[in-house]
């Protein structure tokens, strides 16, 4: 399953790398409210980090099982 590399931002496709320069350019309080969306859904999503176990993507906010980009499985 192919993680999620592109959003949209006010409009316009960048990828996730673009996404987290922007939400780390960002004031704290603000980061949290960037109005990235989804491609394919257009919910909001939030850009995450590439970890051990997986590369740079993007998660939706709030759960959405009919997009076919899901979310990777989470690890608790």
């Amino acid at each position: 399953m192919a993680a999620a590399s592109q959003c949209k931002f006010f409009g316009h496709v960048i990828s996730i790398d673009k996404a987290l320069a922007v939400r780390d350019g960002a004031a704290a309080e603000q980061r949290y409210s960037l109005p990235f969306e989804c491609v394919k859904c257009g919910n909001p999503v939030r850009p995450r980090l590439a970890g051990d176990k997986h590369v740079a993507h993007f998660v939706h906010i709030k759960a959405n099982p009919e997009c076919h980009l899901p979310d990777p499985p989470r690890e608790y």
